[in-house]
């Protein structure tokens, strides 16, 4: 069985790709799977580092506003239904899969016309552009929360969860805190704002650091996003606490699930992977949700955990250094609480998405 994956753009739609191609591979060894992306996301360094091929097409996103980019990107289309067809002419698969992003596009309009198998993944309740142009094209349509039901054909929509890599189903919690050097008397927090950053979160975070400065017992990896990194680490440094000591400051981390699994608390926005990965990992959280997505669709992300009792959701418009602090020094000081919250999180977790996942493949693949 030959393979293409689209995922492209931000990990939110490269990691579910790859989780699903991990659970092809392990049921079917023989399969061959290529992915296809573009040279402006952030798939060209991801997932070759993952051992799959990746070929590209030229496409790229919209900006808001009309602009020169907005006629580059009308541009993009048309080449990327021309790259598409060279590379279905080029690899004959048996099934296109789409993760969303614009790169899912082409390829999948492509494939569905040639009469190839195709399913697409939608991470969130509200679905993105691309999968809804697709939905009524595609074979199956993969989606993550049951409220996206309605804004898809029913007879081809089924319930699969996010799939997230076999890792966040093995943490050894002992080991990652021991290969971090954190002793049993350290809380250590994780502060994530998506693979692009986040200023409210940023910000706030700073005040949390500077009252951490003399604390050992308190430990913070704190991952700004590619844009803000620079920034940060300087106010970071600023704070007279060098990033060497209890306090981390990373761009991004390809090894998320490591620092998820030594956590005591992580500090979010709550985008479909992120939620989907707290949950299989357990761990309790601050969620913020981005308050521009489309449908306020982190909102209702967020709310799959927090609704359960395993985290506490704070609005962007109400997030402060002030209240950033007394959140989580009331979480890190209740060892009960913060239990009972792992809990939660994990029974909120859909466990065999990749199976069900897999499962519709099979279907696919008979017929």
């Amino acid at each position: 069985m030959k393979v293409l994956i689209a995922a492209g753009g931000t990990g939110g739609h490269i990691y579910p790709g790859l989780a699903i191609a991990e659970k092809i591979k392990t049921e079917n060894p023989g399969a061959e799977i290529i992915f296809i992306g573009s040279l402006v996301g952030m798939e060209k360094n991801i997932i070759p580092q993952h051992g799959y091929p990746i070929e590209y097409i030229r496409v790229r996103g919209f900006e808001r506003k009309a602009s020169l980019e907005t006629l580059a990107a009308i541009k993009g289309i048309f080449d990327g239904l021309n790259d598409s067809k060279k590379i279905i002419k080029k690899h004959q698969p048996d099934l296109v899969i789409g993760t969303g992003g614009f790169t899912a596009g082409p390829l999948l309009l492509i494939a569905s016309r040639r009469k190839i198998k195709t399913m697409i993944h939608e991470q969130n309740a509200y679905p993105g552009k691309t999968n809804l142009m697709l939905g009524t094209r595609v074979d199956r349509i993969a989606i993550s929360f049951k409220e996206a039901e309605k804004y898809f054909p029913q007879e081809r929509t089924f319930l699969a969860g996010n799939p997230v890599r076999s890792e966040y189903h093995q943490i050894d919690r002992s080991e990652l805190r021991k290969n971090l050097n954190l002793s049993d008397s350290q809380k250590m927090i994780l502060i994530m704002g998506g693979s692009q950053g986040a200023g409210s979160i940023n910000q706030s975070a700073l005040s949390l650091i500077a009252s951490y400065k003399e604390r050992e017992d308190r430990v913070i990896y704190h991952l700004t996003g590619k844009d803000q990194y620079q920034a940060i680490k300087q106010e970071v440094e600023n704070l007279g606490r060098s990033p060497s000591g209890h306090v981390f400051v990373e761009a991004y981390s390809n090894e998320v699930h490591r620092l998820l699994g030594a956590a005591d608390l992580v500090i979010s926005r709550s985008g479909a992977m992120s939620v989907a990965e707290i949950q299989a990992v357990g761990v309790p959280s601050i969620l913020v949700p981005y308050p521009l997505a489309a449908g306020n669709h982190q909102e209702f992300n967020a709310r799959v955990i927090t609704d359960a009792g395993g985290g506490v959701l704070i609005k962007d418009q109400d997030l402060t250094g002030a209240l950033l602090i007394q959140t989580v020094e009331s979480l890190l000081d209740d060892d009960e609480k913060r239990k009972k919250m792992s809990q939660m999180t994990r029974e909120q977790s859909i466990f065999n998405a990749g199976d069900r996942i897999y499962d519709e493949i099979n279907k696919l693949m008979e017929n």
